[in-house]
């Protein structure tokens, strides 16, 4: 199989080529972006291949999907960007500041939470891939919510990312400077591009309407994300634990783990674990850790890409750190 990435300079970008280098089913047919030795954006829709990554800018991406729907229906496009996560253009509008692109795409492309939405990847010719937060809080919450676990009604993620989370947009509060031996939230309230698509795949999972409280913080590191989650329990707390493991029995990149994870125990894979602990009487915390850029972008999109095309599905993606 061949694929292309388009952004390939960005740090989502070079994370995929890295992982494809390493696939055993395809090869890196093309790469665009802003360095030497790259294609021009424009020049990488000439390009034929059985498999487009979009690792463009969100308002960008859409543009190049839609682009290569028409000119390349055969060809899987998975998009990594934020274009394709909401239902609704207007939903769009209000969470991102300007008219989408592409409406049309809008509901035609399932959302790559690979394990939770796989019946629906397998085959699919386009692919919302789903942000970094929304994977490491997703994973853990669709179970404990679908399957009644704790009250969804009260749930709190309080969630910090390795500064690659940005991009490599030149930006003053992301300098080495500024972020080194500090520590920072940012995006209080209901201002962060992910929690409509998180309350979305949860409303739709469970048939009724969730409300998040979230605040995504900025690690001091290049990498990684580690989220705890805040919830009323339903049932004690190890049988919690136990549910969850065997919700994700048999998954190859989703463990459940007696102690709280580290980012150095996920870091380059495409590994979630996650711990179930009591955090106060009448209170459950559960802690999820990722790669941003393995399991919450490049890595996902390429699990995605494996069962769309009927690849093995863990094929090219690394679970040792």
């Amino acid at each position: 199989m061949r694929a292309g990435v388009f952004g390939a300079t960005g740090y989502t970008g070079r994370e995929l080529v890295r992982l494809l280098a390493a696939h055993p089913e395809v090869r890196l047919a093309f790469r665009t972006g802003s360095a030497d030795g790259h294609l021009k954006h424009e020049l990488g829709l000439e390009q034929d291949a059985d498999a487009y990554f979009l690792a463009l800018p969100h308002g960008i991406s859409a543009e190049y999907a839609a682009r290569l729907r028409r000119e390349r229906p055969g060809a899987v496009v998975v998009d990594l960007s934020g274009d394709l996560r909401l239902s609704t253009a207007d939903d769009y509008r209000t969470w991102y500041g300007h008219d989408h692109k592409a409406p049309e795409l809008l509901g035609t492309a399932p959302y790559g939470l690979t394990e939770i939405y796989r019946d629906r990847v397998r085959g699919a010719r386009l692919v919302s891939n789903p942000g970094c937060y929304a994977t490491s809080a997703l994973l853990p919450l669709v179970p404990l919510l679908r399957l009644g676990l704790v009250e969804p009604d009260d749930v709190l993620i309080d969630a910090k990312s390795g500064a690659t989370g940005a991009g490599r947009t030149l930006r003053e509060d992301l300098l080495f400077c500024e972020v080194d031996g500090d520590f920072s939230a940012y995006a209080p309230g209901r201002a962060h591009r992910h929690v409509p698509e998180m309350e979305g795949v949860l409303g739709e999972r469970t048939g009724r309407t969730i409300t998040l409280t979230f605040c995504p913080h900025l690690l001091p590191v290049k990498r990684g994300i580690l989220s705890a989650i805040y919830a009323k329990p339903r049932r004690p707390a190890a049988e919690i634990a136990a549910a969850l493991a065997e919700f994700y029995a048999g998954e190859p990149f989703v463990r459940v783990v007696a102690k709280p994870p580290r980012l150095s125990e996920v870091e380059r894979t495409n590994l979630c674990l996650m711990s179930v602990h009591e955090a106060a009487p009448g209170r459950l915390v559960v802690f999820a850790a990722l790669d941003n850029l393995v399991k919450g972008a490049a890595g996902q999109a390429i699990q995605n890409l494996n069962v769309a095309l009927g690849l093995p599905e863990a094929a090219g993606l690394p679970v040792v750190a």
